[in-house]
Order: structure tokens, then sequence, then C-alpha cells
């Protein structure tokens, strides 16, 4: 018997149309949901202390902690050299024989140059400054009086702005040099013993998984254990590729501002690939410093200096991200810029850099939840049935 007569048919069209827009409505609703409960998550880390508690068993279990990170991020390398008959064993010593190396390299060669092209930074920043003031006292000249404008104070006003920020730079640098120095030696010993931790651990990460398992009822453990697959891959995709970009950028500008003749061209390259760790808007925060003192030294080395960020960045945006990210996040970006910026109100700079990994392992945890309990409903199922009915 049929259920519609002829006439009584449905319009495909029209619920076509329908599906298409609830669609786009709960796709809608996705973004809002996330972003809520980013911000709810964050208020309450906030405001019950839990960052402060975490921070303080952090400081107590950093060795353990810095072997798990650290093991984590090697796990997948050491994985894929056991596949190709490698022992488990030989394959954990190569991996940390070459982050030792690199680390090595780098606190020989690298931070030396670094301290001296900041001293040298830091005694040249008066005359620096003259220069800049120079320069906007000739761009201001050549606007001459505007009538309904105070160019004067407008131009008191940035070179004030600049002033303090030179003066705060040239009293903090050496001081926050000083004491980062102190606290990197006087955590030497946590470090060493990181180090080591994260050697049995990766020579046994998988076992720690699965003694971790042990511990919930053996009904969840299946579930639990591809939601800990999907966070580990998800989060190590957004910090292994985000890290990887930002070296790329940091080689890049040096070699840029070292060629447009800009002082201190690897501390600038340092900087730019530091911010680079924030999306979107980190980029632009270290390029603009370093195009300002470029411009401050004469402006052709800040013309250079431009000319040589903006390549940079249209190199990131059109090379580096799709090749090394891959879109692997699938992310929305008005997910990640409201991260940002909630991460940033709470948590400062450090929340900014933080902000997309900690997005990407929500994302994870309710898409489990969502397929778990059927939050929404398919609307590719409930087209495919309407159709049926036809």
């Amino acid at each position: 018997m049929k259920l519609f007569k002829q006439s009584d048919k449905l319009n495909m069209e029209e619920v076509n149309e329908v599906v298409s827009l609830s669609k786009r409505i709960l796709h809608l609703l996705y973004i809002a949901m996330v972003i809520a409960t980013i911000l709810i998550v964050t208020i309450i880390v906030r405001e019950w202390g839990i960052l402060n508690f975490l921070l303080n068993i952090l400081g107590v279990l950093a060795p353990f902690f810095l072997g798990f990170i650290l093991a984590w991020l090697m796990n997948p390398l050491v994985t894929r050299m056991e596949k190709k008959k490698i022992p488990r064993v030989v394959g954990t010593f190569i991996v940390y024989a070459a982050f030792l190396l690199i680390l090595l390299l780098f606190i020989r060669f690298l931070i030396p140059v670094i301290y001296e092209q900041l001293q040298v930074l830091i005694s040249n920043l008066p005359s620096i400054f003259k220069e800049l003031e120079t320069f906007i006292d000739s761009i201001f000249s050549k606007f001459g009086d505007i009538q309904g404008f105070d160019l004067q104070g407008i131009k008191d006003s940035i070179l004030g702005t600049v002033t303090t920020y030179l003066n705060n730079f040239m009293t903090s640098a050496p001081t926050f040099i000083m004491n980062f120095a102190g606290g990197l030696f006087s955590s030497m010993v946590t470090i060493c013993f990181g180090l080591v931790i994260g050697v049995y651990m990766l020579i046994d990460f998988d076992s720690i998984n699965g003694h971790l398992l042990q511990l919930l009822p053996k009904k969840n453990r299946f579930e639990a254990s591809l939601l800990i697959t999907n966070i580990s891959t998800e989060v190590r995709k957004s910090v292994n590729g985000t890290l990887l970009v930002a070296t790329m950028v940091f080689i890049s500008d040096s070699i840029g501002f070292w060629i447009a003749g800009l002082q201190a061209p690897i501390l600038f390259g340092l900087l730019c690939g530091i911010t680079d760790l924030i999306p979107y808007i980190g980029p632009y925060i270290g390029g603009a410093i370093a195009v300002v003192i470029g411009f401050a030294q004469s402006p052709l080395v800040g013309f250079l200096t431009l000319i040589v960020a903006i390549i940079v960045q249209l190199i990131e945006n059109n090379i580096f991200q799709p090749i090394i990210m891959s879109k692997t996040m699938k992310l929305h970006p008005v997910t990640i810029i409201v991260g940002l910026l909630i991460f940033e109100h709470f948590f400062g700079i450090i929340g900014m850099i933080l902000a997309t990994p900690c997005i990407a392992l929500g994302k994870v945890v309710w898409k489990f939840f969502k397929e778990k309990y059927n939050l929404f409903y398919d609307n590719d199922t409930v087209e495919i049935k309407l159709k049926k009915m036809d």
C-alpha cells in the first residue's frame, strides 16, 4: 500500500533546500557550541584556580611531564623505525641522539650569537631612536599644518610611546637575560632527569598506555583507547606542524634580514619564529617590530626589511602552511580567532600559543561525545531516506 498519492509526493527540491539549510544551521550551532565550551572551560580553570594547581603539580613532577612530552613527540618516529625491523631500543637511542645533537648545536652556536646581537642592539638603541625620531619628523613635515588635526600632538604621542617601550626594553632586557640564564641553569637537574625518564618512557611507550587503560572498566577501554589515539594524533599534528612552520619562518626571516642589512638579524628572525606560534596575528607582531627597527636604521633597510617580511609571510601562507600543515586540523578560522581572543584574555601570550592545540583537543573530545550520544541527526541519512520515499 502506497503511503502517498501522486499529488501528495514530497517536493524533493524543497526538501533538499530544507536539509541544506539545516546543515548550515547545525554547522553554525556546532561552531557556537565549541566556542562556548572553550569559554566555559577557561572561566572554570581561572576562577577555580585549576591552572595554578596544575602548575604546582607540574613544578613538582616536571621531570616526568618533560619526559612524557619528549616520548610522546618522538614515539611516531621510533614506531616507524620499528616497522622497518629496527629494534625499538636502537630506534629510541638514534632518535634521542639526533635530538640531543640538534639541541647542543643550538646551544653551542646560536645562543652566543643571539646574545651578542642583543648586546649590540641594546648599545645602539639610542642612536636607533634618534634615527627613528628624524624619520618620523620627516614624515610629519611633509603634511604641513592640516586644519582640525593636532599633528604635533600625534607626533609627540608616537614618540612618547616609542620612548617608553625602548626604555622598558633597555632596562628589562639585561635583567630578563640574567634571570632566564639563571633559571635555565637551576633547571638543568630537572631537564637531565626529564631526558633520562623520557628514554625509558619512549622504549616502553605502548606499555604505558596499556597500563593506564587497565585502570578503566573493561567495557570502556576500547572507547578510551580510541579517544586517546585521536587526541594524540590531532594534538601532535598541531604541535609538530606549528613548530616546523615556525622553524622555517625563523630560518627564512634570519637570512632575509641579514641580506637586508638589519641589525641582529638572527634575534629578530627568532622573534618572528616565536610569534609565528600564534596563528593569524603572530607573524605580523614579529614582522612589525623588525620593520620599525629597520626604518630606524635607515629608510632603505626598513623598506628591505618590510619586503622580506612580506615575502616570508607569502611563502608561509602559500607553501609552508599547505605543505606542512596540509589542513590536517580542519578548524574553522572563526573558531581559532575566537579561541585566541579568549585564551589571550585569560592567559596572555602563553594562552595564545597554547590556544590552537587546546582547541584541537576540545574538537576531538566534542566529536567523540557527539557521535557517542548522537547529539545531532545525520542530515545525509535523512536526505537519502527522503529520496527513497519519492
